[in-house]
């Protein structure tokens, strides 16, 4: 039962939180816990997380994000 409450509270709180995001307007709680996040992965030394996400990164600036996930799809792989 209390999963039940909890689980409806947390599906109302996602489905108002991606209604205000579709609008363009973020309360600033959702854009700072946004940004503490982006932080935090790209500043992660971990091969997978950090280094990943750099990879990522540095693909999407060489190459832009369609082809990049073209090559993704394709190789299984960032393009280099």
């Amino acid at each position: 039962m209390w999963l039940e409450s909890e689980l409806t509270s947390a599906s109302a709180s996602s489905s108002s939180a991606s209604h205000s995001s579709k609008k363009g307007k973020r309360p600033q709680f959702e854009r700072k816990l946004g940004e503490f996040f982006k932080h935090q992965i790209e500043s992660d030394i971990s091969p997978v997380y950090g280094d990943g996400f750099r990879a990522g990164q540095k693909a999407v600036r060489k190459y832009g994000l369609q082809k990049t996930l073209h090559h993704i799809r394709m190789t299984g792989t960032f393009p280099f």
